[in-house]
């Protein structure tokens, strides 16, 4: 197994399949790592790693799926049912699982919608939206309830010039976000969460409709990996199209 970082360009047709904005992340330099064996490639960028060709002597990757990714990696396979094999001959307990595929509404996202979602935070004294700054960024990087919001960029100061966030208080408490997992030139992967004794409320719907619009007043393509059924939901009612279910891999622990 070798790094292929020095080479990116070179190997970057062999995932034409993948949909990810994280590889196109990679492949613009931003973010992420590569190695390479003989018949297969993969790029990692934070807990995902992208598998490309066919699983054939993969024992070093799997060594560093084991020392590296501490059990946390979901693999995105270009072939689910011969990398599920491979890993599992390998020793690694991976089972398939469901994720979907979203995409952009044709017409655009309904901005009316969005701006009635934001606003009806106005009519509730205890709420307030606010676009992270300063104040907001080490709530996020600390978050105990979700630990994906800034992790993937350089500091306070990366995240603030290349990143988003839209966070959503009750009183003073940090209740929901909706920040950008990752970037490239042309957009932003999306990451949405709340915490536990704040959910089904509609907080995340409304942290997610102030992304979209602040990332469409940007010019930025917004971009949204469904990880369940759930979260698919959510991205429907604030406006991005179901566009297929495909299966990942994870470990059987999760």
């Amino acid at each position: 197994m070798k790094s292929i970082d020095a080479s990116r360009e070179g190997f970057s047709g062999r995932f034409d399949w993948c949909r990810d904005s994280m590889v196109k992340s990679y492949f613009e330099g931003i973010y992420g790592t590569a190695m390479a064996g003989g018949s297969w490639a993969a790029v990692r960028a934070g807990d995902f790693l992208y598998c490309a060709g066919q699983p054939e002597d993969i024992s070093e990757l799997c060594g560093y799926i084991k020392t590296q990714m501490d059990g946390n990696a979901v693999i995105v396979p270009e072939q689910a049912e011969g990398w599920l094999a491979a890993l599992n001959g390998e020793g690694l307990p991976f089972k398939p699982i469901s994720r979907f595929h979203t995409r952009l509404p044709e017409g655009g996202f309904d901005i009316q919608a969005l701006n009635r979602m934001t606003e009806s935070v106005s009519g509730c004294g205890c709420l307030r939206l606010v676009q992270a700054g300063e104040t907001e960024y080490p709530l996020l990087r600390d978050c105990p309830w979700e630990n994906s919001f800034v992790a993937h960029f350089n500091g306070m100061e990366d995240f603030l010039k290349n990143g988003l966030a839209c966070c959503l208080y009750v009183g003073d408490e940090l209740a929901s976000a909706t920040s950008t997992y990752g970037y490239y030139s042309g957009g932003y992967e999306i990451q949405i969460a709340t915490a536990p004794k704040f959910r089904r409320r509609g907080y995340a719907q409304i942290t997610g409709a102030a992304f979209l619009l602040e990332t469409l007043r940007r010019g930025k393509i917004p971009h949204w990996d469904a990880a369940h059924a759930g979260s698919q939901r959510l991205a429907a009612r604030l406006g991005f199209i179901p566009d297929g279910e495909y299966t990942a891999l994870a470990f059987k622990e999760h």
